[in-house]
């Protein structure tokens, strides 16, 4: 494969850094830290560290040869895991697409032998991770990373602010995009074998004090998730910590928090909150306390955050969305939340300015797809708060359509949703005698609800 590096302008550059990395000198923000591990040569790391150094601070191209000739170690891969984040302000697009290539020609035959595969993860835990999270340790772990029983008091003095209390934080920032790219790699065995290495820092990325590293452990944890077997959860106890970490911010809202910090926190707590309970109670004889669990997030996050800061149309978008997310996972169960959920999808659509922010608009409509197909059976006894809203909203947008030719597409999916909703009431005797008063009333709900 070829990359495009302009090594003959960026040489000297390039030496530079590669000189930083060996004497142990500080770095430019631009590359990670020093990796304090030895490489299989200083030929080897020079080869590496120098094109990776070119392709982040070049902006020119030259077509070179990139034979890879690095036996791959921890600190190597770690060097090169630390670029695979391009969020990151360390990270261009050339480093990454060069740490993502290097990364998976080594894996490709790394995952052919399982036990340098395992030595390499287990060295970048316990040697370059670890060490880097001792001072911030949560006392609520025990040393195997159970749930603690009786936790020790937490360490006083050091500020959350200090850097020598956190110098994962604020000296090697990038050992959090390290630790994600571990973890993507893990399968469900290696999630247990390696587990007291891994729940510390995330445990503790989860619960500083800063949102963005609140959003970057909400991720971590999502990561693990997905290979996390269920009985490891219950067994160490740390199903309930993660959800009592995770709870609390479903209430970062405007105005304490900063709109444009609270929607991305919002955001990944509900999607890390509902794949934690999927996780903890998948077994059917853990229903009840999945529907236990997925309830008071709808009641203590959905409810009481649209009553915080349901004026804001950006923080009212992202509930309607979530609660879409939750009315999914609930199913029939959804049926003991409609009387507070609908009121407000009926508010949404009936509001004087609804087509002032269609995103909301198109929020509330497909929550309310979803409550009609998963609450279908209780719908009747709502009809009143469904009917009226759509008929409202369905009017308005008529009226509207002609100088924004925008909303047409509203307009139509308003006339889906209504025709579903009359579908599913249609055996009822009281449905339809409201429906003879509405086409009594205007001509022009005639074509559209007959069905």
């Amino acid at each position: 494969m070829t990359e495009s590096l302009n090594l003959k302008c960026l040489e000297d550059s390039a030496r530079r850094h590669v000189r930083g990395l060996k004497t142990g000198q500080k770095l430019p923000a631009v590359l990670p830290a020093p990796l304090n591990l030895s490489l299989t040569s200083d030929q080897d790391f020079q080869y590496t560290v120098e094109r990776l150094a070119a392709s982040v601070i070049g902006d020119h191209s030259l077509s070179v040869s990139f034979p890879l000739l690095c036996t791959p170690t921890a600190s190597l891969v770690a060097c090169l895991a630390s670029f695979t984040d391009p969020q990151d302000p360390w990270t261009s697009e050339k480093s990454h697409r060069l740490s993502g290539f290097m990364l998976s020609s080594y894996f490709s035959t790394l995952h052919e032998n399982s036990k340098q595969f395992d030595a390499i993860i287990k060295d970048i835990l316990a040697h370059y991770i670890k060490p880097l999270f001792l001072k911030s340790r949560t006392p609520l772990l025990t040393p195997a990373a159970r749930h603690a029983i009786f936790p020790l008091p937490g360490p006083n003095g050091p500020s959350e602010f200090d850097a020598a209390n956190k110098p994962w934080k604020f000296q090697s920032p990038h050992v959090v995009t390290i630790l994600q790219w571990v973890i993507s790699q893990l399968d469900a065995q290696l999630v247990e074998v390696h587990w007291p290495l891994i729940i510390p820092p995330l445990l503790t990325i989860l619960d500083d004090v800063s949102i963005t590293y609140k959003i970057k452990g909400c991720s971590l944890l999502s990561l693990l998730l997905n290979v996390c077997p269920a009985s490891l959860l219950e067994r160490s106890g740390l199903g309930e910590i993660f959800h009592s970490t995770l709870v609390p911010y479903l209430l970062y809202l405007p105005s304490l928090t900063p709109e444009e910090e609270s929607i991305p926190l919002l955001d990944a707590t509900y999607t890390t909150l509902i794949a934690l309970t999927q996780a903890r109670y998948a077994t059917s004889n853990t229903e009840n306390a999945k529907i236990k669990a997925l309830d008071t997030m709808f009641r203590y996050g959905i409810l009481k955050g649209y009553a915080h800061a349901g004026e804001n149309v950006r923080i009212a978008r992202l509930l309607m969305g979530k609660s879409s997310d939750l009315v999914n996972a609930l199913k029939i169960h959804c049926v003991k939340h409609l009387k507070d959920l609908l009121p407000v999808i009926s508010g949404i659509l009936t509001a004087p300015f609804a087509t002032a922010y269609p995103p909301l608009l198109q929020a509330a409509l497909q929550t309310l797809q979803t409550v009609l197909v998963n609450g279908g059976p209780r719908i009747e006894f709502h009809r009143g708060e469904v009917l009226g809203g759509l008929i409202i909203c369905w009017r308005r947008l008529e009226d509207e359509v002609e100088s924004a030719p925008e909303l047409v597409g509203f307009q139509k999916t308003v006339e889906d949703v209504l025709r579903a909703a009359v579908q599913l009431l249609g055996g009822d005797e009281r449905i339809k005698e409201d429906l003879c008063l509405l086409q009594a009333f205007s001509p022009r709900f005639e074509t559209l609800l007959d069905v």
